[in-house]
């Protein structure tokens, strides 16, 4: 019995122990299945640190150390010339000062700019991008800030307003200082900004680039892409590459920073403390292990639920519960960068609030989505703006306020249905008034017909016959001018004989006698016409008061219905 229970007691205690001996070994096995599920491609690295991003969804695709503070030498003029072009028209004028000149390590990059040469911005970026001419860094940011610690401060702002955080720079040319350093991480957000401006690009499109007349070089100078991977004519040239830009000092080693495109996809490659030739081979398989061996593919609904998203964000206050899930979206497509043919299955997604200057009122977060902890893909999540309308009661002393959440497109179709409501009562308005001032206007001239006891009939003929005579008159006119014309060409016909002048003088005389004779005859009919009123009007009121032969009165009405017809 004894024997029984302690082979039994063996048989639990070794189970005991298999179980946990598996479970100890398998443990790795199953941890590296689960970092792995995503199988990110690798690749080997002379640099120091290095990264290759895709410039559309920021996510990473391969990195080694690309948080590590260093040097950037000369890469630092991408940034400079991203805050130049903000600022600045391509055609503004630049003056080189002495400091801009000579305030350069010796030996350094240079476009033999002289004191007092005066050259445009589009010029300086030129010489800057093409040639790394370290006093056009010193003259642009002068030309910009006023001083190079002025524009040391604007590229620090532009370099948080892209995101970086690991970052600080303190001059424009990327010469070697205890407090001018960056990441690749920092330097491929830099570099993702600046494939989105396309004076940066147009300009690294050139390979090469004839600056004007210098003190120097008054038949102008040409300067030439250093980049090597963007010249046809070196054993570097990919393609692919669209824009980029070198650097070295002695303590930074090379630097090299790479956009590159390829069926829509863009990326960007960076490469810090590496070595010459090594930093162009580093970047060939950066870009080659992105474009060949990674895709974007669209995020699953899973991963971008608005009902979710709306829910965390009432729950974190970012919105009120009066938001609709409708109103969460993001701008373009949402893709995430991963290795071809991937699952999404377990990527996580965080949210930020604390948002970069520059983005629009809109935007409430940023989401990003990870594989392992490494970025995916970033975006800026908006909310469709509402506008709240408050409805105020008060039947009794308390005043109860209702809000209402509209959205923009109901608004705008209220408003359209006012305004087109409105166009419609104004056009009928102006109809009303015409009509209502038609038979006030009529009503008026009825009432002064009345004072005049003539019927409408009547006054109408007496236009009639007005206007007769206007017209009677008007070709009388045109006769005597006629005639006077004839005359004119007659005598000027006759200019050669010794009577011309004096036959013009009658002709002149002539004209003058018919024109009197023409007003003499209007005026006796104006008269004969008030005597023809002044009749009628005279009849009318003995009929209407037989009773009435006083004088006087009669006078009176008599000059009264003078004045009436000579008014009308």
């Amino acid at each position: 019995m004894i024997q029984s229970q302690s082979r039994g007691w063996r048989r639990v205690c070794a189970t005991v122990l298999m179980t946990l001996l598996i479970c100890t070994l398998g443990a790795p096995l199953f941890s590296l299945r689960a970092e792995a599920a995503w199988n990110f491609p690798s690749t080997e690295l002379t640099a120091g640190a290095g990264i290759v991003m895709d410039a559309d969804t920021s996510g990473i695709l391969f990195q080694k150390n690309m948080h590590e503070k260093l040097p950037p030498a000369s890469i630092t003029k991408v940034l400079t010339a991203l805050v130049v072009l903000e600022n600045c028209d391509l055609d503004e004028k630049v003056t080189f000062s002495h400091d801009d000149v000579y305030n350069v390590d010796s030996g350094s990059s240079n476009a033999q700019i002289e004191e007092g040469d005066v050259l445009t911005v589009r010029d300086c970026l030129y010489a800057l991008l093409l040639k790394s001419a370290n006093e056009c860094a010193n003259a642009l940011a002068c030309h910009v800030a006023g001083s190079r610690e002025g524009f040391a401060d604007l590229m620090n702002a532009e370099a948080a307003r892209l995101g970086c955080q690991d970052s600080h720079f303190s001059n424009p040319s990327g010469l070697y200082a205890e407090d001018h350093y960056t990441s690749a991480y920092d330097m491929a957000l830099i570099g993702a900004a600046a494939m989105e401006n396309p004076d940066f690009l147009e300009i690294e499109s050139h390979s090469s680039y004839k600056l004007p007349a210098t003190t120097r070089n008054p038949g102008g100078k040409t300067v030439y892409m250093e980049h090597k991977m963007l010249r046809s004519d070196t054993a570097y040239y990919d393609a692919r590459v669209v824009a980029g830009k070198t650097g070295y000092t002695k303590l930074a080693g090379n630097t090299l920073i790479t956009m590159a495109e390829q069926d829509g996809r863009k990326l960007v490659a960076v490469v810090l403390q590496d070595k010459n030739p090594a930093h162009y081979i580093d970047t060939k398989a950066l870009l080659d292990l992105g474009f060949n061996q990674t895709e974007n593919q669209p995020v699953s609904d899973a991963l971008f639920n608005q009902e979710e998203l709306r829910n965390r964000f009432v729950a974190d206050t970012i919105v009120d519960d009066k938001c609709r899930t409708s109103d969460i979206h993001v701008e373009g497509d949402v893709l995430l960068s991963l290795p071809k043919g991937a699952s999404q299955d377990g990527i996580t997604y965080k949210l930020n609030y604390n948002l970069p200057s520059g983005v629009s009122a809109q935007t409430i977060a940023q989401i990003e989505y990870l594989a392992d902890g490494m970025p995916v893909g970033r975006y800026f999540i908006q909310k469709e703006p509402t506008i709240e309308v408050i409805l105020h009661e008060t039947p009794t002393s308390t005043k109860v306020a209702v809000a209402t959440s509209v959205s923009v497109l109901t608004i705008v179709a209220v408003m359209a249905f006012f305004i087109l409501g409105s166009g419609t009562a104004v056009g009928l308005k102006n109809v009303h008034d015409d009509r209502k001032l038609s038979r006030r206007m009529h009503e008026k001239r009825a009432k002064r017909l009345e004072e005049m006891e003539m019927s409408e009939e009547e006054f109408l003929a007496l236009v009639e016959r007005r206007r007769a005579r206007k017209e009677q008159r008007g070709a009388d006119g045109q006769n005597i001018r006629g005639s006077e014309a004839a005359q004119v060409d007659r005598t000027r016909s006759s200019h050669g004989s010794a009577t011309a002048q004096g036959e013009l003088q009658a002709a002149r005389t002539e004209a003058t006698h018919l024109r009197t004779k023409q007003l003499n005859r209007i005026h006796e009919e104006d008269a004969a016409l008030r005597s023809e009123l002044h009749t009628a009007h005279q009849d009318r009121q003995t009929d209407a008061v037989p009773h009435r032969a006083q004088r006087g009165r009669s006078r009176g009405r008599n000059t009264s219905a003078g004045t009436r017809s000579r008014h009308l």
